[in-house]
């Protein structure tokens, strides 16, 4: 597959994948989909061999590769996934489209946002063993979260053989909850945001708009006000796709510092 081809879906070697971008949009804005039929197609990628962490016993990502491919994909907003970080970051993104079209309800989508955040943010002391990339892009879970202000415990199945690694996860501290999970994001958020080398490989229109869906936080207005001012390493040109993508979150961050400086209400759901 040629990488010129770039359109606002980004780019990819996967027909569940591009699925989920395509109709990624529309959930973004409406928060519904016109074939609920197209949800079960993703869903039936639960659990395939090839989906992130699949050999160490995860069974509740999504698969969107085979196990035999090396994975090819690159992000609407331009970034290029390594091999090694685009299965867990496809497996967010199809978690996203799931989640955002209301599916929160559905076991099968629990399971995977609980996968999600045991695969990242519930490692020890703050080293998630992930790249920035892939730790931005569960951003968005986190914004669709409806109970990611709630301290009840994240439904995480700990069976599987990579969870027993105890220089990664506490296996006598199985307990975090979706509270946890959005602190820990959100100063990662922060941490990030005042240095552009902490982001590396991502760019800050990833990391924006989730933010700006998140509930009013001191640290989101700061991460953004950050971020505002920051410059990407990658300075390359890339597709028109790519730059109108970046142009339209840049759109609502402008319209977020706006209603700021305007009196307006900081941060907040959109």
């Amino acid at each position: 597959m040629s990488a010129d081809r770039c359109d606002a879906t980004g780019v990819t070697d996967s027909a569940a994948l591009d699925l989920a971008l395509r109709l990624w949009p529309q959930v973004r804005d409406s928060r519904s989909v016109d074939d609920p039929t197209d949800l079960d197609t993703l869903l039936a990628t639960q659990g395939r061999p090839g989906a992130a962490s699949y050999d160490c016993g995860e069974r509740h990502t999504f698969g969107c590769f085979p196990h035999e491919q090396s994975p090819e994909l690159t992000l609407p907003t331009g970034e290029p996934a390594s091999a090694a970080e685009a299965r867990f970051v496809a497996h967010t993104l199809v978690a996203r489209t799931l989640l955002g079209a209301g599916l929160h309800v559905d076991p099968r989508v629990t399971a995977a946002m609980g996968a999600t955040y045991a695969l990242s943010w519930t490692a020890n002391g703050g080293d998630y063993r992930q790249t920035p990339l892939a730790l931005a892009s569960t951003l968005w879970l986190i914004a669709l979260d409806p109970l990611s202000t709630s301290d009840r415990p994240i439904a995480i199945d700990w069976e599987a053989a990579c969870y027993d690694d105890p220089e990664r996860w506490d296996p006598d501290y199985r307990l975090c909850s979706h509270y946890d999970v959005r602190e820990r994001a959100l100063d990662w958020a922060v941490y990030v945001s005042g240095d552009p080398q902490r982001r590396a490989g991502v760019s800050r229109w990833t990391i924006i708009e989730p933010l700006l869906s998140m509930e009013s936080d001191d640290r989101v207005g700061f991460a953004l006000s950050q971020l505002s001012e920051a410059e990407d390493l990658s300075q390359e040109t890339a597709p028109a796709a790519v730059m109108l993508e970046r142009s339209r979150v840049a759109a609502l961050l402008q319209g977020y510092l706006s209603s700021r400086t305007g009196g307006g209400r900081a941060g907040g759901d959109r």
